[in-house]
């Protein structure tokens, strides 16, 4: 038991301290730290800098969520709130930019990971209403 505990809770701060430093530094930046290669994804990317609000929200997002994970409150929350984003990374991915991927991949497995080691927590969110 103390195995997955310790696993658990590798995963839990590695995993909030990558998105916090991608929160930081998509705002020091001002836009996402990658240029793609491929030409949609390019442009769908700097249409999203474009709009002027969006990055710095899912900066804000990343990083609350980050924080909410390394500081083990609110952490089931906060991967309900990130899953969205952890989907819409590898969703980019397969179609736009499949070769460099990876990493979107690897950050939806630890959002799924945690979300399933806190399933009692949603318990109540999941059942009917009769």
């Amino acid at each position: 038991m103390k195995k997955l505990n310790l696993l658990y809770n590798t995963i839990r701060i590695i995993f909030g301290l990558i998105i916090i430093g991608s929160g930081i530094g998509m705002l020091v930046l001002g836009g996402f730290p990658i240029e793609y290669e491929n030409s949609t994804a390019k442009l769908y990317m700097d249409a999203l800098e474009a709009l002027g609000y969006f990055v710095p929200f899912l900066a804000l997002v990343k990083i609350v969520s980050g924080v909410a994970f390394v500081t083990k409150r609110f952490v089931p929350l906060g991967l309900v709130i990130f899953m969205p984003v952890s989907v819409n990374m590898v969703v980019f991915h397969i179609f736009l930019e499949p070769t460099t991927g990876v990493g979107a991949y690897f950050i939806l497995l630890m959002n799924t990971y945690l979300m399933f080691k806190h399933i009692e927590d949603y318990r109540p969110l999941l059942k009917a209403k009769v």
